[in-house]
């Protein structure tokens, strides 16, 4: 029987990731129009001052933005800066199927710091989750390589500091709220986002309201993940393994809804990954089971 912390943690990460898909698939298409990455954010920012809003009519704007260490939630808002310039300049340059293949080591590097760092108790039902998840993405998604170029590194890059931004939630999870992570780690590029959107105003209502839903999409998969990977002490490492339902959620919108080639491999690939996920809830489990 798994305990709440599991399934609400494991929760956040599986259904994080179905709005991250939205989002991106979204993304893809915009990256291609004159449309920058500051754009789509300050399109976006109407959520977040409405959060703000929220939060000073309700009373909790001191309860959830107080923390005990502000370093900590500024270096990542720090390390987040930069990702969505290089997530739209990468994907004018490779395809989104390379994109998310080589953004899929996170959970692989998760497992580094959280072995070198937390001093988690890893066993073999994480490694093996993480190795049939990883295999699974190459299967549906058989990313081309043909041509490697700089803009590879970009999803490099991501990764990691997908990975470094988790273990800091999780490392230092006590200092703030989970929406006091959300808003800090989102504040940095906002503010950024408006001084280059002044440089370059951009007005088109079609984009707006695309643009808006997508924030909003990707805006609730963040909270979720951000509310997965800080509560999952000493199983971080397993709950970060279902990352790789993202690209199920990729497989199953695509056949849905754009009738892409479906074959023996991408299916084979989507086994694999539920596999995968199924093995990362008994990882949890015992590791969980061996403190």
């Amino acid at each position: 029987m798994f305990n709440k912390q599991i399934i609400y943690c494991s929760s956040g990460i599986i259904f994080g990731g179905l709005f991250f898909v939205i989002h991106d698939a979204i993304i893809n298409h915009l990256s291609y129009l004159n449309f920058k990455f500051y754009h789509h954010i300050v399109f976006g920012s109407p959520w977040m001052f409405l959060l703000f809003i929220y939060l000073l009519l309700s009373g909790n704007f001191k309860k959830h933005l107080s923390s005990s260490n502000y370093t900590i939630l500024i270096i990542r808002g720090a390390i987040f800066l930069p990702i969505p310039f290089i997530l739209f300049v990468s994907l004018q340059n490779i395809s989104l199927a390379e994109w998310t293949t080589l953004h899929m080591i996170s959970p692989i590097l998760g497992m580094i710091l959280a072995i070198i760092f937390l001093k988690e108790k890893i066993n073999l039902f994480t490694v093996i989750s993480i190795i049939l998840g990883f295999t699974g993405v190459l299967f549906i998604l058989q990313p081309g390589f043909n041509n490697f170029n700089i803009y590879y590194l970009g999803p490099l890059f991501g990764a990691f500091t997908l990975a470094l931004q988790s273990f800091l939630a999780n490392k230092f999870n006590n200092i703030c709220s989970t929406l006091g992570f959300f808003i800090y780690g989102l504040l940095p590029v906002n503010v950024l986002s408006f001084i280059l959107f002044y440089n370059d105003p951009l007005i088109d209502f079609e984009l707006v309201k695309l643009s808006l839903f997508a924030n909003f999409i990707v805006l609730i998969g963040m909270y979720l993940f951000t509310y997965a990977l800080q509560n999952s002490q000493k199983h971080f490492s397993s709950v970060f393994g279902l990352l790789y339902l993202q690209i199920f959620w990729s497989f199953i919108i695509s056949a849905s809804f754009f009738n892409e080639n479906i074959n023996i491999i991408v299916i084979s690939g989507a086994i694999f990954i539920i596999i995968s996920g199924l093995l990362s809830l008994h990882a949890q489990k015992k590791q969980l089971n061996d403190y």
